[in-house]
């Protein structure tokens, strides 16, 4: 994956200069990008990377920023779904492939997943900081994102969200919730968790009570559905 991801970005212009000090090679950038992303609190400060990359402070940003623009001119090509399209479609067939291989033909019309993840917010903001506390007991903005599960290839999302605002919620801010009829079907749906709604085309498992034991057959279908929701 992080050689795949070089050749895509490697040719763009960002990575070069007229300059007589070269840029760090693009695999070096690469990495020292991912190393901040993937972390948080204190291990995310730009001291830090600069110290485990062995650059200057200066060199960090840099990276920072030129890696985020070619990142950015791969997004169309990266994440997009038309149903239209024949490649797409080719996609579409092989998730229901994928999904019908993992449980049964039945569940073949399952073939996309969402789910929402934080992003953690280093203090609380100024401006309506209480409408980014969430339910984890820290101020974050909410994403959702909805993919095809043979290839987690992400096909919509919805980012900027305040963390206070529940999954559903989100998930009505989506493309494809906006355009069931081109996504979805007849016979067609998503897997989501119970924090969704149950719908004709949502399907979520089963909730356990707190007044009885949960059904050995609810218990099945949990099982299954837990190998194809992502």
């Amino acid at each position: 994956m992080f050689t795949s991801l070089i050749r895509k970005l490697e040719n763009h212009p960002i990575f070069s200069n007229n300059s007589h000090n070269p840029q760090l090679p693009v695999s070096v950038q690469l990495a020292i990008f991912l190393n901040g992303v993937s972390h948080y609190g204190n291990g995310a400060t730009t001291e830090d990377v600069a110290e485990w990359a062995g650059v200057l402070i200066g060199t960090v940003y840099n990276c920072y920023c030129w890696v985020m623009i070619a990142l950015l001119q791969l997004h169309d090509n990266i994440i997009h779904f038309d149903p239209m399209e024949p490649e797409d479609q080719q996609e579409w067939d092989w998730a229901k492939q994928w999904v019908e291989s993992h449980s049964c033909p039945e569940w073949r019309g399952g073939f996309m997943c969402v789910n929402g993840s934080p992003f953690n917010l280093f203090q609380k903001l100024g401006w309506h900081g209480e409408g980014f506390y969430d339910h984890k007991s820290c101020y974050s903005l909410s994403t959702q994102v909805v993919i095809l599960p043979h290839n987690l290839g992400i096909i919509d999302y919805v980012i900027r969200v305040p963390g206070s605002l529940h999954d559903s919620n989100i998930f009505s801010r989506t493309h494809i919730y906006h355009h069931l009829e081109m996504f979805l079907g007849a016979d067609k749906w998503i897997w989501a968790d119970s924090a969704y709604p149950l719908l004709p085309w949502c399907i979520v498992p089963f909730k356990q009570s707190s007044m009885e034991l949960m059904p050995n057959v609810h218990k099945i279908f949990n099982q299954h559905l837990s190998k194809v929701r992502i």
